[in-house]
């Protein structure tokens, strides 16, 4: 162990000079007070006195930290020493010129020094409590020179790089386990268990029952139970549906702060001055800025904050040399893409001569994979369909994957993977000229669902059930299709292409991915599968890909949850934005995908990018508040290419699609169109009325003189109709019938049965 503080201290010896510069020492206030001693290069503890027992060590490090408070400095502590001690560095003192009580006239940090423990667990720098530890760097190179080819060079670099050992696991076991060594553990989803591996097993059910802390001794699969399992020492029962679990965070950087003192900080504060051009991107920021900021041909701009989600496509390919299932591991060679091994992913059998490929599939829809109260028979299809439901296993994906007749399926086929080759269910390949060529290498790449379950039907047909992965592995009836014309339902159907192939799940990628300093084996860990040992196992030359992922939960770019539990006084939104300069074009705008709804045939899934655009989920007081004026509309329809609609739904029933009304105004005329009657609690103000596609120009005349005597009357309209085809009623005030005995565009005219009398009037009213 001396031999390894050491050699940490060698590394830092090296750094001396730089650790005088960035504070390790604490000394922020030695510009007001006498230069203290230049510490030495190498300081243990054993430097200050004996470190032979505890009590010594005691009594050296209070030598220590006396004279270190005084010079500053840096202090190795050995694993013994730091065990004994477990020191907190309070050392570094404020000064106050003159002393306190008297006002101060000036003030600062006095001398600390830093603590390097190298202890049992790893390397604890402990940093003076006021000054911390300073990195700085100035880039100013000479005028006749300049940094390379597109260089990164931060001042700081942590490479993490996460290949094999941690874990992400949580699902339950699917029957009873009894305690007991060499206990089989039946799981849901064999993906991300392997030998070697640390679990928690729940005695159940889910959270319950108390927990075994497990080692994986190995993993199987049960020809029978058509089910895999992972071997373990139990030392307690667990029930059906106990859970399985251990996810491990071994980010890339962890920050903590206790506040137990007032104060005011930023917990991560970056405050960039931008003076030159250059695309940037910056997390929590202060962002001032003088320049244009766009560089030439560049796209970023200043970005304060960027999310940017990509589907990764250039996948593991590589031609088998050997399965072993003694030892459970594949060979392999030619490997393209090791660096994206993962032990989570199946590893797909190419050659096509061990697929099933015969006969057809229909594949019927859910109405929706996870609510299970959608079953409003949209895709009924044979007098049945097939909605997400829920039994013992939990949550029953919905949908149906039917093969015709000609579908040579047995119980072979479970634990195989299933996908549809209809061309347009490929994978799309990357559109961007800026995304890596190796992802398009392939022609074709398909999304492979694993097979858990096959019933034979009377009438030859076969039904297959596949796994997919909603807050845990589900059994599911159908896959998420690109394309809705892919499905089939009652008058639609859509028989399509298919195969199934063979494979088993990457457990251990350790020896594989590459990494600078390791040389890599060509060896792959695996999971027994249904085919091990058999025909259709892997064997030489056969081409294998580790499928990418088949059923995403797709990234969320930005995720805002809270848990306030008290009420508060300030009107606190969820995001504050304002805009205290010039005019900005939005505050958010929404793209992607065609804007012209005739162009959606032009897309891989031929749907707008959006199923929605925004949704209010939740009850709020107002859902859409416009606190001040608008100089143009506070809602704005442009309508560049159809009508858009405004829908309500109305008249929910259980199991039944809701009625609807919809509000559209007319590209061409503007004029307004209520597909369902409109009853108004206040007055209508309205220049005509109409019941056919013409609208009507003049609505009525009230208390239209007629002259005394007079036999007839012409009206005259303030505005022509469009045509002379209209409903005309009249009312006249003195006794007698009467006739419209003409209509035109520009008015009509009325005959009365008797002349009319002195103070006569009409009335009259228009529909067209």
């Amino acid at each position: 162990m001396r031999a390894r503080l050491d050699r940490l201290e060698i590394r830092f010896v090296g750094m001396w000079a730089g650790l005088l510069a960035i504070g390790l020492y604490g000394a922020t206030a030695l510009a007001q007070t006498a230069a203290p001693a230049v510490p030495p290069v190498k300081v243990r503890l054993s430097d200050f006195g004996p470190v032979t027992n505890p009590a010594a060590i005691q009594a050296t490090f209070k030598a220590a930290t006396e004279a270190l408070s005084k010079t500053g400095g840096l202090l190795f502590l050995s694993p013994s020493e730091s065990e004994s001690l477990n020191p907190e560095n309070a050392y570094q003192h404020s000064f106050r010129i003159p002393e306190p009580p008297a006002p101060a006239k000036n003030w600062g940090a006095g001398p600390g020094f830093t603590i390097v423990e190298v202890g049992k667990s790893g390397t604890t720098i402990k940093v003076p409590q006021m000054s911390g530890l300073n990195f700085e760097r100035t880039l100013r190179m000479d005028s006749n020179d300049s940094l390379g080819h597109w260089t990164t060079d931060h001042l700081l670099k942590l490479d993490n790089k996460l290949i094999h050992g941690s874990n992400s696991y949580l699902d339950w076991i699917t029957e009873p386990t009894a305690k007991g060594k060499d206990a089989r553990f039946y799981v849901a989803t064999i993906r991300g268990i392997r030998p070697g591996q640390f679990l928690n097993a729940h005695g159940g059910p889910y959270y319950e029952g108390g927990v075994d802390r497990l080692f994986v001794k190995s993993v199987g699969y049960d020809p029978v139970k058509k089910s895999h399992y992972f071997v373990a020492d139990a030392t307690i029962d667990h029930v059906t549906r106990a859970w399985i679990q251990n996810k491990n965070n071994v980010g890339l950087l962890w920050l903590n702060q206790i506040c137990n003192t007032d104060e005011q900080t930023y917990d991560v504060m970056l405050k960039r001055k931008q003076y030159a051009a250059g695309d940037t991107y910056m997390f929590f920021a202060w962002y001032d800025y003088m320049s244009d900021i766009h560089s030439a041909a560049g796209d970023e701009n200043g970005t304060l904050y960027g999310g940017y989600v990509h589907s990764l496509l250039n996948n593991f390919r590589a031609k088998v040399q050997a399965a072993n299932w003694t030892t459970n591991t594949l060979t392999f060679k030619d490997g393209k893409n090791p660096d994206t091994l993962s032990n989570s992913r199946p590893l797909i059998n190419l050659n096509s001569n061990k697929w099933v490929t015969g006969g057809k599939v229909w594949i019927v829809p859910a109405e929706s994979y996870w609510e299970t109260a959608m079953n409003h028979g949209l895709y009924t299809w044979q007098g049945t369909n097939y909605p997400t439901g829920v039994n013992t296993k939990g949550l029953a994906m919905g949908g149906l994957i039917r093969g015709d007749k000609d579908c040579p399926w047995d119980d072979s086929i479970i634990g195989r993977f299933f996908t549809v080759t209809e061309p347009t269910e490929a994978i799309q390949h990357p559109l961007f000229r800026w995304f890596s060529s190796s992802e398009a290498t392939h022609a074709q790449l398909y999304r492979w669902f694993e097979i858990t379950g096959l019933k034979v039907n009377a009438d030859g047909t076969k039904d297959i059930t596949i796994r997919r992965l909603w807050w845990g592995a589900k059994d599911a009836g159908s896959p998420s299709l690109y394309r809705m014309e892919n499905y089939t339902w009652d008058g639609h159907e859509r028989p399509l292409p298919y195969a199934i192939a063979p494979g088993a799940f990457v457990n251990d990628v350790s020896k594989a991915v590459p990494s600078d300093g390791y040389k890599t084996q060509s060896i792959l860990g695996v999971t027994p599968h249904p085919d091990a040992g058999k025909a259709f196992d892997f064997a030489e030359g056969d081409e294998v890909e580790q499928a990418i992922g088949p059923d995403p939960f797709k990234p969320i770019p930005f995720k805002i949850w809270m848990w306030d539990r008290v009420p508060g006084a300030f009107p606190s939104p969820v995001m504050d934005i304002a805009n205290h300069g010039v005019q900005r074009y939005a505050v958010m705008q929404v793209r992607g995908g065609p804007a012209n709804r005739d162009d959606l045939v032009k897309t891989k899934e031929q749907k707008p990018a959006w199923e929605n655009g925004i949704i209010l989920e939740t009850s709020a007081e107002v859902g859409f508040n416009c606190k001040a004026d608008f100089t143009k509309a506070a809602i704005l329809f442009q309508q560049p290419y159809h009508e858009q609609p405004v829908t309500w739904y109305y008249g929910f029933a259980s199991n039944q699609l809701p009625k609807e009304t919809t509000l559209t105004v007319s590209r061409e005329s503007g004029e307004v169109r209520f597909s369902n009657g409109a009853r108004f609690e206040g007055s209508v103000t309205a220049s005509g009325l109409s019941a056919d596609g013409v609208p009507a120009r003049n609505l009525r005349g009230k208390n239209v003189p007629v002259k005394a005597g007079a036999t007839s009357l012409a009206v005259v309209f303030a505005i022509p109709e469009a045509d002379a085809d209209y409903a005309v009623f009249v009312e006249q005030n003195w006794l007698g019938n009467r006739s419209v005995v003409k209509k035109e565009a520009t008015g009509f005219t009325v005959q009365f049965e008797k002349p009319a009398a002195d103070g006569a009037q009409v009335d009259w009213m228009i529909v067209r």
